[in-house]
């Protein structure tokens, strides 16, 4: 039976059993709600990141536009709303790249990738907490960021890489 062991708004912690070969092992399980990734290009080409202030590691990163879904919110709707709260700017169109888990040893939470085109400036709204500067940057200059560890962040690494061999036009 699991055992509850921390929640809040975003995430629940269990420690679980797990029975393998009739020998029974304990595991921790992190639930936490899915996310939205979004490669916002620009109509000069550019892509949108992030700077943004993360506690947990005590520093600032570079790293896509992303946020957790709401209840019964789909992928889309969630890139739609993240990006225009974290950058001001509302999509015309959001084509959806993949969805993929970014560490299934222990959490169940999946991550869906989008692009977002016919970008339209608008006001941003930032959470209380969020600490975020905008900075556009071309593929290329993204690439070398990515290859001088300039973005960490294994969400954006994926969606840059993902966007730029599968969507983008080599140059």
């Amino acid at each position: 039976m699991p055992k509850l062991i921390y929640k809040n708004g975003t995430l629940s912690i269990y420690e679980m059993p797990f029975r393998h070969k009739n020998k029974i092992a304990k595991f921790v399980r992190i639930y936490e709600r899915d996310a939205a990734v979004i490669v916002a290009v620009k109509d000069d080409g550019k892509i949108i990141l992030e700077r943004q202030f993360r506690p947990a590691i005590r520093r600032w990163i570079y790293e896509l536009p992303a946020g957790h879904l709401n209840k019964r919110e789909t992928y889309s709707r969630a890139a739609k709303r993240e990006l225009e709260e974290e950058t001001g700017y509302s999509p015309k169109r959001v084509i959806r790249m993949f969805v993929g888990y970014p560490s299934p040893a222990a959490l169940d939470h999946k991550e869906g990738f989008f692009i977002a085109t016919g970008l339209v400036k608008g006001k941003r709204n930032l959470d209380p907490d969020e600490m975020i500067e905008i900075k556009e940057v071309s593929v290329s200059q993204a690439l070398k960021m990515i290859k001088s560890n300039l973005i960490i962040d294994n969400k954006s690494i994926a969606g840059i890489l993902y966007y730029y061999y599968v969507y983008h036009k080599k140059p």
